[in-house]
Parts: structure tokens; C-alpha cells; sequence
């Protein structure tokens, strides 16, 4: 069973320079999404952090720091994955020069490790 959340990088990248970002945005919007549900937390709003991300100056780059440190720390440590890597100032220092779609694909990349390793950990506990 495949994990909707688990997305190409390489699609990822594609997808955005032939949008001519919009789909950067929606992929900001969806991952914004599903890091409040795999955190259950009720206090993002995914809607509300898109308007930021459009309409504040510089607030993608907070984005990328406040993300990742949720993503490196908190989502790792959720799954059993180790959690001393983290990448919140190079995500941030790389959207800073204007590569925000490298930070996006670092960010997928470790998405994507997250919830294959939470759906192989469902396979295994289902299996016993």
C-alpha cells in the first residue's frame, strides 16, 4: 500500500519550475497539511501559513526553520528514526540565496524516510 504522503522529489522540482511555482505553493499548503496531522497538532493552520508564505516578506524562510525543526525533531523521534541530524539552518540559509526548492526537496526527502519507515513499522506490527 502505497503512502499518499511520500511524494518524487524529482516531480517535486519539475512540477514547480513548469508551474512557475505554483505548485511550490500547493506543495508548501500539503505539507504544511500533513505535518499537522502526523503531529496531531491543532494549532497549524496550513491555510493560514500559505497566506504568510505569499503576502509576509522573508516568512518562507521561517517556514523552512520552523518546519524543519518540527520535521528533524519531533516527527523523527515520533518514528524511531534518529534524530541528531538536523537541518533547520541550511534549509534556511539555502532559501535565503533563493533556492527554496532545494530546502523543499530536502524537507520531501526526510518526509519521505519518516513515512516509509512508519509504514513499514504498520506492516511489521500488522504482520504479527
Amino acid at each position: 500500500m502505497k503512502n499518499e504522503n511520500i511524494k518524487s522529489i524529482p516531480m517535486l522540482v519539475i512540477l514547480s519550475v513548469v508551474t512557475c511555482g505554483i505548485y511550490y505553493l500547493y506543495w508548501l499548503y500539503k505539507t504544511t497539511d500533513s505535518i499537522k496531522n502526523f503531529m496531531n497538532n491543532a494549532e497549524i493552520n496550513p491555510t493560514l501559513e500559505l497566506i504568510l508564505c505569499l503576502f509576509i516578506p522573508f516568512y518562507q524562510l521561517y517556514w523552512f526553520y520552523k518546519y524543519s525543526r518540527i520535521i528533524y525533531k519531533d516527527m523523527t523521534s515520533k518514528v524511531g528514526i534518529d534524530n541528531t541530524e538536523d537541518a533547520s539552518v541550511l534549509l534556511l540559509v539555502l532559501s535565503f540565496v533563493g533556492l527554496g526548492i532545494v530546502s523543499a526537496a530536502i524537507i520531501q526527502d526526510k518526509l519521505n524516510s519518516i513515512y516509509s519507515k512508519m509504514g513499514t513499522d504498520n506492516i511489521t506490527s500488522q504482520a504479527n
